[in-house]
């Protein structure tokens, strides 16, 4: 193995570790939206404070929406989710088809 194939592998693990990362963030957002609703109703929140969380909910997913929307990919740097117009939260580049979970 060279140097600079060395080089740019180091640079597609790292790159992946930050798609890899945003994916995580993404799904978390999405999985706490019940149980934070859950617990919310077992205090006995009001509707307007119901509507907050909610709101505030919705507010975070789209941020990280966006952030997993633009993260590059490390090999085409083309964005690792999105073709055109459309988000495909998928594991592997949309464009280039690297796994989200390659190993050198």
């Amino acid at each position: 193995m060279t140097q600079n194939s060395t080089v740019e592998t180091a640079d597609i693990l790292a790159g992946l570790k930050k798609v890899r990362s945003r994916r995580w963030l993404l799904w978390g957002v999405i999985l706490i939206y019940i149980p934070s609703m859950l617990v919310a109703l077992e205090l006995q929140a009001t509707s307007r404070v119901m509507g907050w969380l909610f709101g505030i909910w919705v507010l975070l997913l789209c941020v990280v929406v966006g952030m997993a929307t633009v993260v590059k990919c490390p090999r085409c740097t083309k964005p690792y989710h999105t073709n055109g117009p459309t988000f495909l939260p998928v594991r592997k580049c949309v464009h280039c088809g690297l796994p989200v979970n390659y190993s050198a």
